[in-house]
């Protein structure tokens, strides 16, 4: 059977090969170190704000702290298309475009807690 470092491992290697062929497939292709570095430093920040966003608590401390979060994370996904485009680099740009997205479901995610909520009160 496998451990979870395995699959943790195995996963990773699918994630960056999906996203080392969608790089190719937009014309910025790219070598897996360069997806790793580029997409590691963001994954952090983005898997702390889902877990934010889908804790049930009500702290407010929680709700300033996901604000700061969605800020910092827009302003990443608009410094990385700012510097794609000043620098011609393509991966930088789709970089962006990932940051977005992830900005867009978190986003989703909230109004969507947020929904749910004010129906079952």
């Amino acid at each position: 059977m496998e451990t979870s470092n395995t699959k943790t491992r195995l996963i990773n290697e699918i994630t960056t090969t999906g996203l080392q062929n969608a790089a190719k497939k937009l014309g910025a292709p790219a070598s897996k170190k360069q997806i790793r570095k580029g997409v590691a430093k963001n994954i952090s920040l983005i898997d702390e704000l889902l877990r934010i966003v889908l804790i049930k608590d009500k702290d407010s401390s929680k709700r300033v702290q996901r604000n700061i979060e969605f800020v910092s994370l827009g302003i990443m996904a608009a410094h990385t298309f700012y510097r794609g485009f000043k620098r011609k680099k393509p991966l930088w740009i789709y970089e962006g475009i990932f940051l977005t997205a992830a900005l867009g479901g978190v986003l989703l995610a909230t109004q969507h807690e947020a929904v749910k909520n004010k129906i079952n009160r």
